[in-house]
């Protein structure tokens, strides 16, 4: 019995201090059964978004402005082949080489089109010598019958005076008909002139569209203006350009090849979440191929126009993250993840999402009052990695519970 006793005594001292140290080891939070215990805590509020590494200048490599010329009618062009992103290139490297075959078709059609018109100038320049030279003949010879005119006015004087009256109508028909064919002549000159001017300066067109189709040509190997690592450009859906896509001359950036001195990320924050984000919150950026460090940056940039993009099913927001310092380890082009710091609170009750709960459109969560849950009512402030900020309705060392457990 007394043995009975003593094992008592040792045991009872052991069972308490084996649910303090497992007090001790939850540290007041989630007991289960008996709620949660608020504390007060820190907690920022973080929007994450995938983006990539690149300079925040950088040189341009665009489709060639001869190729860019609205009067070619070439809106656009197949990329045939390209050189793979990353690599290391210097000025006057091959980049990419553009479909030429619209460019051929069109250079054809206006070859055509010049033969033609050189055919018709010809043509025109003989007709007007022609015709010109068959007019200066008729004036020659309406000159002629003049003179015999004005010698038989002048020779009808010893004639009767009606004689002398149709010597005189004569002449002056033939003084009528000489000024007629002079400005016939003129006329017609003027006209075989402009015709043959209109055509020139269509051969002269055609000429010009020639030399400007062949310049294209030439600019369809696209090579690189400075050294420098490739960055490929995006197409409109956001992914990268490669071979057999489609460039067009509203978006020609075709490459870039970006100044790592100052660091950007670029990335997109869907519509919900953007009235959140100002241009001076504070960023973590964490990189993938860089998993032991961590960066810190600011937004620069929010677009005030949402756009379609890859991989959201809503509008998306383009946002522009400047990195505080460099490092020679950051590669145009890796993917990291933007945290995106919105709220910063400390000394504030925090709670974990699972335990709010709506009740008629308000946010609630539940107490024990006389040993029933009572909704009370709460106002949150931002959440994060699933707690959440409380800033109106609790205080440090209130018990929540979980709705379920009014059963228990």
């Amino acid at each position: 019995m007394a043995k009975n006793k003593k094992l008592l005594l040792w045991g009872i001292p052991a069972v308490f201090l084996l649910l303090l140290a497992l007090f001790f080891m939850f540290d007041g939070d989630v007991i289960s059964g008996n709620g949660y215990v608020v504390r007060k805590g820190q907690l920022d509020a973080m929007i994450e978004c995938v983006g990539e590494v690149n300079g925040a200048k950088a040189t341009q490599i665009n489709i060639p402005k001869a190729i860019q010329d609205r009067d070619l009618r070439i809106y656009q062009l197949k990329i045939v082949d390209m050189v793979p992103e990353g690599k290391k290139v210097k000025k006057g490297d091959y980049i990419a080489q553009l479909d030429q075959t619209e460019i051929s078709n069109r250079m054809r059609d206006q070859m055509q089109e010049k033969e033609k018109a050189d055919a018709d100038l010809k043509n025109a320049k003989i007709d007007s010598t022609v015709n010109l030279t068959q007019m200066r003949e008729d004036i020659t010879n309406a000159k002629l019958d003049l003179e015999y005119n004005k010698i038989d006015l002048e020779q009808s004087k010893y004639e009767s005076e009606a004689y002398q009256r149709k010597t005189k109508m004569a002449y002056e028909k033939a003084v009528l008909a000489l000024d007629k064919k002079k400005r016939d002549y003129l006329l017609r000159q003027n006209r075989m002139k402009m015709h043959v001017m209109r055509l020139e300066r269509r051969v002269k067109r055609l000429g010009d569209f020639i030399s400007r189709y062949q310049k294209a040509m030439g600019a369809t190997r696209v090579t690189t203006p400075a050294d420098g690592i490739v960055m490929l450009g995006k197409n409109w859906d956001g992914t990268k350009y490669k071979k057999d896509d489609e460039i067009n001359i509203w978006r020609p950036l075709l490459a870039t090849l970006p100044d790592m001195s100052t660091v950007i990320s670029e990335t997109y924050v869907k519509e919900i979440d953007v009235s959140k984000v100002n241009v001076g919150d504070s960023v973590s950026i964490s990189i993938d191929a860089l998993p032991d460090k961590t960066y810190s940056g600011k937004v620069t940039y929010v677009a005030p126009i949402g756009e379609e993009h890859k991989g959201f099913d809503m509008k998306a927001f383009r946002v522009v993250v400047r990195f505080d310092r460099s490092s020679a380890d950051l590669k145009p082009g890796m993917t990291c993840i933007n945290h995106i710091i919105i709220g910063h609170y400390n000394d504030q009750p925090v709670i974990p999402e699972s335990y709010v709960y709506v009740k008629n459109g308000e946010r609630v969560v539940y107490v024990k009052k006389e040993g029933q849950l009572v909704a009370m009512p709460i106002k949150l402030g931002a959440d994060s990695k699933k707690m959440i900020v409380v800033l109106k309705g609790l205080s440090e060392g209130d018990r929540i519970y979980h709705k379920q457990q009014q059963e228990s």
